[in-house]
């Protein structure tokens, strides 16, 4: 069975002097969001917290670089070909 259209395909077209849907409907007034305060938190938890992971990171990589691996160890003793006794 073969569908058929009643109504002819046309395209609906937006006029330029529509007017504007308003987001807040309470007021007629383009105002922002109140001001939520806990901004002030999230952003110094987020600041410090990227902080200290700076600091760590830094930290972390300087005792890497610097660490002595002494060549006491059984691994190195183990590589050698004869096997060093103390």
């Amino acid at each position: 069975m073969v569908k058929t259209f009643e109504t002819p395909l046309t395209r609906k077209s937006r006029s330029i002097l529509e007017a504007k849907q308003i987001s807040n409907p309470g007021s007629p007034y383009n105002l922002a969001y109140k001001y939520n305060f806990e901004y002030a938190v999230v952003f110094n938890i987020v600041l410090w917290l990227m902080i200290v992971l700076a600091l760590a990171v830094i930290v972390i990589s300087y005792n890497l670089w610097n660490m002595d691996p002494g060549y006491d160890s059984i691994i190195y003793r183990m590589t050698n070909q004869k096997i060093r006794m103390d």
